[in-house]
C-alpha cells in the first residue's frame, strides 16, 4: 500500500526524533558543551559527507609513471608513519578514545588541490595536492594531527547532530503541506545546508581552535614545538602558488602565532570523551 506524503513525512519525523533523542551531550577540551549525534549515526553521516567532498574535488590529472610512482608511494608511507605515531600519542592523552575510535586510518587521496579531510570513525585523508610544493615533516604532521583533533573533539558528531536537527525542523514545517514526491529531495538538501550553516554560524571558530590545540598537544608529545610547526607552515606557504590553499595555510600560521601559551595550556587538558 502506498503511503501518502503526509504519512511518509510523519514517519520520517519519528525516525529523526528518535535519532535526536539518542544524541548525547559531551564536553570539548575547552569546556564547551556540544550536542553530538550517536556514533553509528554520525559515522554514517560523516562518511557520506567525506565521499561527497572528495567527489567534488578534481582528481590528479595523470597517473604516476616511473620514479614518480616510487615517490608517491614514499609519501603514502610517510603519512601512515606519522599518523601512527600521532595516534599512539592520542591514545596516551585520551585513554577512553580507543573505545570510540578503535583505530585511526591514514590515506592519501588522488586530489589535485591541497587540503585534508576526515570522518567520525577515524579516517584521516590527505590530498595529494599538498605536495605541489615541498613541505617539511612538521607541516605534514600538522595536517594529520589537526584532522585527528577534529575527530577527537567530536566535531563530525556535532555536525551530524546539527544536520539531524535541521532535518527535523524542515519536516515539521513542510510535512503538513502534502508535498509532492520531488519535494523530499528539496527538503533533504535544504536540511543539509541549514545544518552546515547552523554549525558555521555558532561553532566554527571554537571548533577551529579546539582542533588546533589538540593538534599542538599531539605534536608536542612527538617533540615538536608550536614555534617549529608555525615556522614550517610559513615556509611551506611561501612555496605555494597564490590560491585558496595557500591562504588557508597562511591563516593557520597567523592563528598559531596568536595563541597565548597560558591559553594553550589551559585548553590541552584531556576532555571527557
Amino acid at each position: 500500500m502506498n503511503c501518502t506524503p503526509h504519512l511518509f513525512a510523519s514517519r520520517m519525523l519519528s525516525l529523526v526524533a528518535v535519532a535526536l533523542l539518542s544524541a548525547c551531550a559531551s564536553t570539548t577540551p575547552g569546556g564547551r558543551s556540544q550536542l553530538a549525534a550517536p556514533e553509528p549515526i554520525s559515522s554514517l553521516y560523516s562518511s557520506l559527507d567525506l565521499r561527497l567532498t572528495l567527489a567534488s574535488l578534481a582528481t590528479v590529472a595523470t597517473s604516476c609513471a616511473g620514479i614518480q610512482c616510487q615517490v608517491d608511494k614514499g609519501f603514502e608511507r610517510q603519512v601512515v608513519r606519522l599518523g601512527t605515531r600521532l595516534a599512539e600519542a592520542a591514545y596516551e592523552s585520551y585513554p577512553e578514545l580507543r573505545e570510540r575510535i578503535p583505530e585511526f586510518s591514514f590515506v592519501v587521496a588522488e586530489k589535485a588541490e591541497g587540503g585534508s579531510s576526515s570522518e567520525a570513525s577515524g579516517t584521516i585523508v590527505i590530498y595529494r595536492g599538498v605536495r605541489k610544493a615541498a613541505l617539511d615533516e612538521e607541516a605534514l604532521a600538522w595536517l594529520i594531527a589537526r584532522e585527528m583533533g577534529r575527530v577527537i573533539a567530536r566535531h563530525h558528531d556535532e555536525k551530524s547532530a546539527a544536520t539531524i536537527l535541521s532535518s527535523l525542523v524542515a519536516q515539521v514545517l513542510l510535512a503538513p503541506a502534502n508535498l509532492a514526491r520531488g519535494m523530499a529531495f528539496i527538503v533533504s538538501s535544504t536540511a543539509t545546508a541549514f545544518g552546515q550553516e547552523f554549525v558555521a554560524t555558532g561553532n566554527i571558530p571554537a571548533q577551529r581552535k579546539e582542533a588546533d590545540v589538540i593538534a599542538l598537544d599531539l605534536l608536542s608529545r612527538q617533540g615538536w614545538s608550536d614555534t617549529e610547526i608555525a615556522d614550517s607552515l610559513l615556509d611551506y606557504s611561501h612555496r605555494l602558488d597564490r590560491n585558496s590553499w595557500s591562504e588557508e595555510v597562511r591563516s593557520t600560521v597567523q592563528r598559531l602565532n596568536n595563541y597565548k601559551s597560558a591559553d594553550i595550556l589551559a585548553l590541552t587538558q584531556p576532555p571527557v570523551i
